[in-house]
C-alpha cells in the first residue's frame, strides 16, 4: 500500500462514519465499495494502482487503527514528536528511547513502539478524528 492509497481508504471511510460501529468496525458491505473506490482514485504522477480487494482493505483498516493504538509514545515525557519523522529519536534523546522500549510491559507494545522510532505515522489526525 502507497500512502496516497491510504489516504484515499480514509477519506472513503470518512464518508461512512454514520455506518460504523463502536471502536469505528465498518459493516461488511463497506469493504467492496471501499476497494472500488480506492482502486479508482487519483493517482500522483507516475504511480500505478494495485488492485485491491474488499479484504485488503479491511485489512489495511485494522492495520491503521492499530497503529493509532500504539501511538501512545506521542505523550511520553522527554520525547518529541512529529507525523513525519515520529520519536525523531536523536543522540541526546536515544536513553530515553532505549528505556521506553526495554521497559515496556508487553512485548506486543514493544513492537508495535519500534516502527515510530524515526518514522511518524502521517494518518494518525485522520484516524484521531474518526475515533
Amino acid at each position: 500500500w502507497q500512502e496516497y492509497e491510504e489516504a484515499a481508504l480514509l477519506d472513503f471511510l470518512t464518508q461512512k462514519l454514520s455506518t460504523c460501529g463502536d471502536r469505528v468496525n465498518f459493516p461488511v458491505s463497506t469493504w467492496a465499495t471501499a476497494a472500488q473506490y480506492v482502486n479508482t482514485c487519483a493517482l500522483p504522477p507516475g504511480k500505478m494502482h494495485a488492485t485491491r480487494n474488499a479484504q485488503s482493505c479491511k485489512n489495511k483498516w485494522t492495520y491503521l487503527k492499530a497503529g493509532y493504538n500504539h501511538v501512545y509514545i506521542k505523550n511520553t515525557s522527554g520525547l518529541s514528536w512529529s507525523d513525519a519523522d515520529g520519536v525523531g529519536v536523536s543522540n541526546e534523546t536515544k536513553h530515553i528511547w532505549e528505556q521506553i522500549v526495554k521497559v515496556s510491559t508487553s512485548l506486543y507494545l514493544h513492537v508495535c513502539a519500534k516502527p515510530f522510532r524515526n518514522k511518524g505515522f502521517p494518518h494518525f489526525e485522520t484516524i484521531d478524528e474518526m475515533m
